[in-house]
């Protein structure tokens, strides 16, 4: 079976190489040039960046990165890169591609729209394209974004699949064509998509997002590498997080068993104020901290609710998430604090 993962460097995409390599399955990870292995330095033997003499020839570029495993290479490519993209598809022909590449943040994509527009909505073009032309049977798994909803969040209750997207961003304006061009290319060229909505997903390797943010500086503050003052932005949101591991075995029962052309919500189906994630880390704290709110940290819209429905795949494909938040948070704590004892 061969596999390639767009995105492969990422919090979500590095959790997913854990994964289906343990599934002795071929994988290409994928992702923009010279980007850094932080994530995948245990498949690096610890190199976060390499050097040209260190490039392989892949499709006439050089482009191939060697892992420490006989079945996982690294290939660098922007995703915008049609024809580089193209080669690299028709070449290895995927019997699976799990499309996570984006530029994946609500506030850069305010600061940057186009940039956010062409990743997002041309990249994904860039990713289907070859299976057409080449006609090439893959089925294609992709990550789409609770932020899509939007305003529909007000509604107050869990959301569905069918409820209506009013993103109010243009991140979440990306996500709604990424999403919609997925399900074009299943109906009127029979290649098999899955849709999988994500909402907020945490877990170790995570960054810019409210509790790794949090853990970050106050383990940083618990080591004393910090002063023990936190600026915050809104702590009134309630979120739906869900750990990373239980995300990724999501994703792979959806890429065996899901329906082509279907969405699903990858979720907990439980709502959590981030400010009382807050208190549970400073909890874990032994120093007195001072939360400071900072504007600068404040979306210019955000939603207040954010919870999602996962009766779906949970029904349909048999996934049950495992994890508590309060596990995660721990995890994630703990491993942060040793970090930065090891610099």
């Amino acid at each position: 079976m061969k596999i390639l993962i767009t995105g492969s460097n990422g919090f979500l995409g590095s959790h997913l190489i854990d994964w289906v390599v343990q599934q002795k399955c071929e994988v290409y990870g994928l992702d923009r040039p010279s980007s850094s292995f932080q994530n995948l330095i245990h498949y690096t033997d610890g190199k976060i960046k390499f050097d040209d003499s260190e490039r392989k020839e892949f499709c006439d570029h050089r482009i191939l990165l060697k892992s420490n495993l006989k079945k996982l290479s690294f290939l660098e490519c922007d995703i915008t890169n049609q024809k580089l993209l193209e080669d690299i598809i028709y070449t290895i022909k995927p019997d699976y591609i799990f499309h996570f590449g984006a530029q994946p943040y609500v506030i850069q994509s305010w600061k940057d729209p186009i940039n956010t527009m062409e990743v997002n909505i041309i990249g994904t073009i860039n990713v289907f394209e070859p299976l057409k032309k080449y006609n090439i049977k893959t089925r294609v798994i992709v990550a789409c974004s609770a932020t899509e909803f939007g305003t529909s969040a007000s509604m107050g209750r869990p959301l569905k699949e069918s409820d209506p997207l009013l993103a109010v961003h243009p991140y979440g304006i990306s996500k709604i064509a990424t999403e919609l061009l997925s399900r074009q290319y299943y109906l009127n060229f029979d290649i098999e998509t899955i849709n999988l909505r994500f909402f907020n997903l945490t877990g170790p390797r995570r960054k810019n997002d409210a509790p790794s943010d949090f853990i970050d500086f106050i383990a940083q503050i618990e080591l004393g590498l910090k002063t023990p003052v936190l600026k915050v932005g809104n702590l009134d949101p309630y979120r739906d997080f869900l750990d990373v591991q239980d995300a990724v075995q999501a994703i792979w029962l959806s890429a065996l068993k899901g329906k082509p052309g279907e969405v699903y919500h990858v979720c907990s189906n439980q709502k959590t104020r981030i400010g009382e994630i807050l208190d549970w880390i400073l909890a874990l704290s032994s120093k007195e901290i001072a939360v400071v709110q900072d504007h600068a940290k404040i979306r210019h819209t955000d939603e207040d609710i954010i919870i999602g429905d996962n009766t779906k795949i949970t029904s349909e494909l048999g996934w049950i998430p495992k994890k508590t938040l309060k596990d995660t948070i721990r995890e994630m704590y703990k491993e942060k604090v040793t970090y930065y004892k090891n610099l």
